[in-house]
């Protein structure tokens, strides 16, 4: 008899159900997730579920080359935006036209499911619809150590009398993310004002840029923007902002975040370059001809520095990230 679990795909911000749908998997992460996703067998029926009330998709548990789920052995799922997400099972995806309105959902992020109501509406789209086709997962990424980020940048215009602070800098940010990702504080407790404060702006600092070059909660209309950048001291014109960077806190994904900070940046018009940080992650979005693009031109986690981006292995990963962000020579 088969066995029905909900699974939720993040949350507000950090959102990656069209993964799942995409590569055939379901994947979590936290002990008691990873201790469930190990019970979970092949013929099992999972429930994609989008807040309390919508089933985005529902698939089937199959084994693929051999094996139906693990946990750690898939590189990519272990960086999904700065989050790790080790345990996975291989699903059959089958996705309705629409979601499926349904009452009785949990918040919990994988569990089984007892209730007739939303067992019959899963089967229901497992008949109905056919099941997708997934597409092969990510190429693996190679990790960057400070000693290459940093010659990298030296060879950039960083001044050779930077590189002993910057280094050290690497090293007191890792520290400090680390402690906020394990220490005894939800991720919910720190705030975009602490990223900002202990992490984002002595990185800037660190990469060259004064404390007379950066303007923090610049008003535009309509909002602020968290950090512009100018190239010479802050003279009131924020026209001259040539960089801007949206920050959020520590839980927070970089999802959504990009479109707010592409609404500022076109009150900055020699603004060449936005960034988006919840402390430890960042995204880069270069401006061109059409605009500010939809898609990262490059990627950076500080907690594990990588060559690419390693959801999409094609976008520049940590160097071309800095290199953005270095202050220009």
């Amino acid at each position: 008899m088969s066995r029905y679990w909900q699974i939720a795909a993040g949350s507000a911000g950090r959102e990656y159900s069209d993964e799942f749908i995409r590569y055939g998997l379901a994947f979590v992460g936290g002990d008691n997730q990873i201790e469930t996703m190990a019970g979970v067998l092949p013929g099992d029926r999972v429930i994609l579920k989008r807040g309390l009330s919508e089933i985005k998709a529902v698939g089937v548990v199959m084994a693929q080359d051999g094996k139906h789920n693990g946990c750690g052995d898939k590189d990519w799922l272990r960086d999904f935006d700065g989050w790790d997400l080790p345990a996975y099972c291989s699903v059959e995806w089958h996705v309705p036209s629409t979601p499926v309105l349904i009452a009785g959902l949990t918040r919990a992020t994988i569990q089984k499911v007892w209730k007739s109501d939303i067992i019959d509406a899963a089967e229901k789209v497992l008949s109905s619809f056919p099941p997708s086709k997934p597409e092969p997962e990510p190429n693996p990424t190679r990790r960057v150590n400070d000693e290459e980020l940093i010659e990298f940048l030296i060879h950039q215009g960083l001044r050779i009398s930077a590189a002993e602070e910057l280094s050290a800098t690497f090293r007191r940010i890792r520290r400090l993310a680390n402690y906020y990702y394990d220490g005894p504080a939800e991720w919910e407790e720190i705030r975009e004002h602490e990223t900002r404060t202990f992490l984002i702006v002595p990185l800037l600092l660190a990469l060259g840029w004064p404390e007379q070059s950066i303007k923090i909660e610049q008003p535009v209309p309509g909002g602020k923007v968290d950090l512009a950048l100018f190239e010479g001291p802050f003279t009131g014109d924020s026209n001259e902002s040539v960089a801007i960077i949206e920050t959020k806190g520590f839980a927070q994904g970089l999802s959504y975040a990009p479109d707010q900070v592409r609404g500022y940046a076109q009150h900055f018009p020699k603004c060449q370059v936005i960034f988006v940080s919840n402390g430890y992650c960042y995204k880069a979005y270069k401006r061109t001809v059409q605009g500010f693009s939809s898609q990262p031109s490059a990627y950076l986690n500080i907690r594990d520095p990588r060559d690419a981006y390693p959801l999409k292995p094609e976008i520049p990963g940590a160097l071309e990230l800095l290199r953005l962000l270095l202050k220009a020579r």
